[in-house]
């Protein structure tokens, strides 16, 4: 989902993924919000097609570690320093946008390709087919828990996930998913800090001389 009407903000995200035998994985990311613009850092330097991947597995619960490769990938990456961080930014009223990473040149992408990884900080209706389990005071802010079960199906196979939520309308706080049959197998989003109103111009224009060929 995509809205041309985003908030002014600028937020500080955590997101923490838990495999049985993998070291858990923890990832930052600033996004910056504002009218149909935005910006995401993603402070490890990931790739593009990382951080989607995260977004857009199947399960809800990040990419996984499939090979003993992807093992070991992991083990070495929680000790090494993080690269220089990944921007992505974009506006939708344009339609233009960019990635920027280091040791690469400027890669142009449409807008809307790339919103969905600011977006993960809004609710967009995700309390529905939860339960609301209480009211709670999140980063200062009055927001509801909410609790539930979500079945999602990875290459044909069913699972379940046990779904926690925390939710400021239009902020998704606090999001924590987990395999009903496997505890140990979740993933986490978790905003450590929540500024609105503080978003500029300069902090939503890319650098000079990025744009599209």
């Amino acid at each position: 989902m995509t809205s041309p009407g985003f908030p002014n903000v600028h937020a500080h995200l955590r997101l923490t993924q838990e495999q049985p035998a993998a070291p858990p994985r923890i990832c930052e990311l600033e996004i910056w919000l504002r009218g149909s613009r935005f910006r995401v850092r993603d402070l490890a330097g990931r790739r593009f097609e990382e951080i989607d991947a995260d977004l857009e597995a199947p399960r809800g619960l990040g990419a996984p570690a499939r090979s003993m490769e992807d093992f070991m990938d992991r083990s070495s990456a929680a000790r090494r320093p993080p690269m220089p961080p990944t921007e992505l930014y974009g506006d939708l009223a344009t339609g233009d946008g960019w990635i920027l990473r280091a040791g690469t040149a400027p890669r142009s992408e449409p807008a809307v390709e790339l919103v969905h990884l600011a977006e993960q900080i809004l609710a967009h209706g995700k309390d529905a087919g939860l339960r609301k389990i209480g009211d709670v005071t999140v980063l200062g802010r009055a927001a509801t828990e909410y609790r539930g079960t979500a079945s999602v199906t990875e290459d044909g196979t069913p699972y379940h996930n046990e779904v926690y939520r925390v939710i400021a309308a239009p902020y998704l706080l606090v999001e924590k998913l987990h395999d009903s049959q496997v505890p140990g197998l979740s993933y986490q989003r978790e905003l450590i800090s929540l500024d609105e109103g503080s978003v500029g111009n300069a902090d939503l224009a890319p650098p000079a001389g990025t744009r599209p060929p």
